[in-house]
């Protein structure tokens, strides 16, 4: 049995709640990322933004196994793929951050919401953001987004335990996913790495004059 990590947008280990509870559990970790060609097929989805992905993924992959982990990818349908890794080497729990994404995710995320609770498979979404999912007022939402930005920072785990038997995959290109060549000269590159950089220089230099 093991407990399946599932990353969307959140392709870091450090300040990850849910990978830091998934290994805090004792069994074995499945850090699993899935490349969902219908998802890449909207009108709002580029090869210039599965770049930026595909460079994160490589980054993330390389973290995770700094700490003995792994990044399974696979293509296709998530319900599938998690039913299928379900009957190869039992589920005991599913874990992940809310996802703030738009109607197709929202879908989708209740069609994983349907199937395990049909495989009596816990899921439990962690709030990553000052998004408040559902809500029917918003009295309180000050207060509820406070205390979800007063949490401290959780440090990358110091080693995650993995499922030997199960094979990492590749990180496919945009091609292998139909996307067309879409080079963007001077864009973000993708990856923690970069991300942080970025957040240094605006806040050390670039945004000495933004407040006008």
């Amino acid at each position: 049995m093991v407990q399946v990590v599932w990353f969307k947008r959140d392709l870091r280990i450090s300040d990850h709640q849910p990978l830091t509870d998934a290994v805090g559990t004792g069994d074995p970790v499945v850090c699993l990322y899935v490349v969902e060609p219908d998802l890449w097929a909207l009108p709002d989805a580029s090869g210039r933004q599965w770049a930026f992905v595909r460079e994160s993924l490589v980054e993330l992959r390389r973290d995770l196994g700094s700490v003995g982990g792994s990044l399974i990818v696979r293509t296709g349908d998530v319900v599938a793929l998690l039913e299928r890794l379900h009957r190869q080497v039992g589920v005991r729990g599913l874990w992940s951050h809310e996802e703030t994404g738009n109607g197709w995710t929202y879908d989708r995320d209740r069609r994983v919401g349907a199937w395990a609770r049909g495989a009596s498979v816990p899921w439990r979404e962690v709030a990553q953001n000052g998004v408040v999912r559902p809500l029917r007022t918003r009295d309180g939402w000050a207060a509820r987004w406070d205390r979800t930005m007063g949490r401290p920072v959780l440090a990358a785990p110091k080693a995650i335990r993995t499922e030997p038997s199960i094979v990492a995959g590749t990180i496919p290109e945009a091609s292998d996913i139909g996307l067309a060549p879409d080079p963007c000269p001077g864009r973000q590159p993708g990856g923690r790495d970069a991300g942080v950089h970025l957040l240094h220089t605006f806040l050390q230099r670039r945004g000495g004059l933004y407040h006008r």
